[in-house]
């Protein structure tokens, strides 16, 4: 909420004791001072406290919701998380699940209007990635799908996605392609706005490890810095490759 003060000039030695007690002042066409009333600070501090009682009850339930979805997915096991999906990525070709088959695929649910989450996942993501090494790092396809095809076309996607890093895969779809592909994931999200341009996604801020077989390995949380998403990530893809000798 913008608070904004108008601030005209006083007269005399009256406007400067108006001015003093909190009265806003100002100068009618005859030059006489008058009052527009008292500046009540007290109701001032009661807007902040409502306003900032709201933000922390909208943030606890956010975290709410957060948490329930990380426990749900924790007691589901990996064969209960992932599925097949088809979409579009960021040239315009259909890309489906089948399409991650052969590498690591770390994924990440968003969109490209966020203006603060989303940016700092995907630049964590970038920045595990030259964390990890080129070896490592050639077994690992980095994908960010959408989960708002109304603004996020093609060309949007691939915009943004070149931001972070070329080796990046950006994808959209259908309303309900990407619904499906999110549901899939388990992932929770939902506008914030009825606006029909200017509106925000509330979602979850998870990223998610499948290995070469399609198979979901784990997921990573906004707690984990861009060094312990390096470690966690090359020592799966480490456990792998000697597994698979």
């Amino acid at each position: 909420m913008t608070l904004t003060e108008a601030q005209v000039p006083a007269s005399g030695r009256q406007g400067s004791r108006m001015q003093a007690r909190g009265f806003a002042t100002e100068q009618t066409a005859s030059g006489r001072t008058t009052s527009r009333g008292p500046v009540s600070y007290t109701s001032l501090a009661l807007t902040l406290a409502t306003g900032m009682g709201l933000l922390y009850v909208y943030r606890m339930e956010r975290e709410r919701k957060l948490k329930a979805l990380l426990s749900q997915t924790e007691q589901a096991g990996t064969a209960a998380i992932g599925g097949p999906f088809e979409l579009v990525d960021q040239n315009g070709r259909a890309f489906g699940s089948k399409d991650l088959l052969g590498k690591f695929a770390l994924l990440y649910f968003g969109f490209t209007h966020c203006p603060d989450i989303c940016p700092e996942e995907l630049e964590k993501m970038a920045k595990a990635m030259d964390l990890v090494g080129k070896d490592t790092e050639q077994d690992v396809q980095c994908v960010f799908l959408t989960l708002d095809p109304e603004r996020d076309s093609v060309a949007q996607v691939k915009n943004y996605i070149q931001e972070f890093s070329p080796n990046f895969i950006g994808l959209t779809g259908s309303q309900e392609q990407v619904k499906s592909a999110a549901r899939a994931y388990r992932v929770y999200y939902t506008k914030t706005d009825d606006s029909p341009e200017d509106y925000l996604i509330d979602h979850s801020i998870i990223m998610y490890l499948l290995n070469p077989k399609g198979e979901f390995v784990t997921f990573y949380g906004k707690n984990y810095t861009a060094e312990t998403l390096a470690d966690s990530v090359k020592g799966f893809v480490k456990n792998w490759q000697t597994e698979s000798q």
